[in-house]
């Protein structure tokens, strides 16, 4: 509280004219609510996952590691059956961005047969319109 007081104390000397002074704590308040961006890396196609800022790259986080990654299916996943061609499409996202998959094999009374299992993680980056690849071919999830 006391670097607020502060900080508000130098703005008020800074800016006498009350308008622009709103404005400069309009702004420094929008700029304290806006959402933080990151940007999801993966140096080893998909076995680890760091977490760094959007513009930061002094500081990253680690986020997931291989051993640690919950898989579950896109039927899991959506809460209704995906149908092949969604279900082709996230199988080929992963296979360009290096994402370790498995299967499981399943029997109800209406599919009985292997279904891919992908990292929740992937799977949100992939619904969540967060795939992006940078120039230098490195696949760039963000959050």
């Amino acid at each position: 509280m006391t670097y607020i007081n502060y900080w508000l104390r130098e703005m008020i000397k800074d800016t006498p004219n009350d308008a622009e002074l709103g404005n400069k704590i309009r702004r420094k308040s929008w700029m304290g609510q806006k959402e933080t961006k990151y940007i999801y890396e993966s140096p080893d196609n998909g076995k680890t996952v760091y977490r760094r800022e959007f513009g930061n790259y002094d500081k990253k986080e680690l986020i997931k590691t291989e051993n640690n990654m919950e898989k579950i299916s896109l039927y899991d996943y959506l809460g209704h059956a995906a149908g092949s061609d969604v279900g082709q499409q996230v199988a080929f996202a992963a296979a360009k961005a290096g994402v370790m998959t498995e299967t499981r094999h399943v029997s109800n009374p209406v599919y009985k047969g292997p279904v891919m299992l992908y990292p929740r993680s992937f799977l949100d980056l992939y619904f969540k319109g967060g795939l992006n690849e940078s120039s230098n071919g490195k696949q760039l999830l963000k959050g």
